[in-house]
């Protein structure tokens, strides 16, 4: 497994959220406490994939749930911009990550930056 990002990175990730789980699965805590990789680095992945842009505010359950996810939930997630699907490098999925808008639970659209920032998309 990679090394776990840092305190001062899930904070800022907390914070630009709201605190706010921003996946709110079936049975959703609503408290954030992770910052969820958008797309998964698996088993050590890139570090490339550690930028805030590819990081969301989750509880503990969604954070667990969401790779488990498949057909139209999983569909949703990805409409949703709350997974990222592979790319052909992991460079491929950061510039992903950087591009793909997330919805979220209130029904806005941002587009999140690695510097923990987000602009909405109107």
């Amino acid at each position: 497994m990679g090394k776990p990002l840092s305190k001062k990175v899930v904070a800022a990730v907390l914070k630009r959220d709201g605190g706010l789980c921003v996946i709110q699965l079936d049975g959703c805590l609503r408290d954030a406490n992770v910052a969820d990789h958008r797309r998964n680095r698996g088993s050590g992945g890139a570090r490339s994939l550690d930028g805030k842009s590819n990081l969301i505010a989750a509880c503990g359950l969604c954070n667990g749930a969401k790779e488990d996810t498949k057909g139209e939930l999983r569909d949703l997630l990805i409409a949703r911009g709350v997974i990222i699907e592979s790319g052909r490098t992991h460079e491929h999925e950061a510039q992903k990550a950087r591009e793909t808008p997330v919805w979220y639970p209130d029904g806005r659209v941002w587009r999140l930056d690695d510097h923990g920032g987000k602009t909405e998309v109107k």
